[in-house]
């Protein structure tokens, strides 16, 4: 399967070439000390395969900035899981003889999955306010576009872009009608789109990427944006009156993919972190209130803690995971949300 980097939607973060002393792991552990009376839930197997895409949903490399050479982390930003409104489905990507896509099963603990696309290149989606309907993102023809499929029965896909660009993490507003996405424009630069199903019109709004909307304000979203060091920040927008405001930033630092908690007054986002007795670059989950205060680290595990969505009462977090597996294998994990 072809790996997806800079010039797409992974996310590039500067992370200090020294450190802690790395000590070995052991990553069957499925909580670490800094997560006591934190209650975690396996919700998939490794027989369900969830995607690595190859070993590059999370990844490291080298780069130059300038004359330095830094360490860099890349993560996929579009989201991978999705659970139904009514919080009885999740969603995840399934990755199998070479091709990857969504399957479906029952948000508690066990039971067996669904298939509901049946592409090759499947690499996100979420699931619309009613129910009905998943919004994915998919390769073809060597282009990234936005799909729907219905979330239930039949396999009829419609597309939603047209073919030479490149759209990712599509998300339909509440009434239904407008889908929100970003579109790569660039080596990290990405800006926002929507898709107006009744009239079929393309609108462009601002810089930004992964679109996370606010059912009671049509006008306003929250979304990642690169900074010229290429870390990443997360900023509300209002496309009415043109107001852009940097709710959550920290140098050496990236955050993306925000989601907001049904209460809306948290964010969930996925963050770069270090574990200081490991020595590990990896991703964690935070949250933070709209406002920008109250930055939570809810995740410590070496592994790679990602793709952070709510439950429906806003009491749970799902999200993709490492821990409880000694080869690494990603699962989708539940864990209680207390603040």
């Amino acid at each position: 399967m072809k790996k997806l980097f800079f010039t797409t939607m992974a996310l590039m973060v500067m992370t200090s070439g020294s450190g802690a002393k790395k000590v070995k792991f052991d990553y069957s552990v499925v909580f670490v000390p800094e997560e006591g009376g934190v209650k975690f839930e396996k919700i998939t197997e490794d027989a369900d395969n969830v995607a690595d895409y190859n070993g590059g949903l999370v990844s490291k490399a080298s780069s130059i900035f300038g004359a330095k050479k830094t360490s860099v982390l890349d993560w996929w930003v579009i989201p991978q899981i999705a659970i139904s409104p009514d919080g009885k489905r999740i969603g995840y990507i399934n990755e199998k003889n070479k091709t990857t896509n969504v399957m479906i099963k029952s948000a508690a603990k066990g039971g067996a999955s669904i298939q509901r696309t049946f592409r090759t290149n499947v690499q996100g989606f979420s699931w619309s306010p009613d129910g009905n309907t998943l919004c994915f993102t998919e390769i073809r023809g060597g282009h990234q576009g936005i799909y729907l499929v219905d979330a239930n029965q039949g396999t009829v896909v419609r597309q939603v872009s047209n073919g030479s660009d490149n759209d990712y993490g599509g998300v339909i507003s509440k009434d239904g009608n407008t889908i929100f996405f970003h579109r790569g424009e660039g080596r990290s630069s990405y800006s926002l789109w929507s898709y107006d199903r009744k009239t079929n019109l393309f609108s462009n709004y601002s810089r930004g990427m992964t679109a996370c909307l606010i059912p009671e304000n049509k006008n306003t979203i929250y979304c990642a944006r690169f900074t010229d060091k290429n870390e990443s920040e997360i900023w509300r927008i209002n496309f009415e009156t043109g107001v852009e405001e940097v709710i959550l930033t920290q140098p050496g630092k990236s955050f993306t993919t925000p989601q907001l908690s049904p209460d809306g007054k948290w964010l969930l986002i996925t963050g770069s972190s270090k574990s200081e007795k490991e020595g590990l670059d990896n991703t964690d989950i935070f949250a933070v209130r709209t406002d920008g205060t109250q930055l939570t680290q809810l995740t410590y595990h070496p592994g790679n803690d990602l793709s952070p969505i709510w439950s429906p009462d806003g009491r749970s977090i799902f999200f993709l995971s490492q821990r409880g597996s000694a080869d690494r294998i990603y699962n989708v994990w539940r864990m209680d949300f207390n603040l």
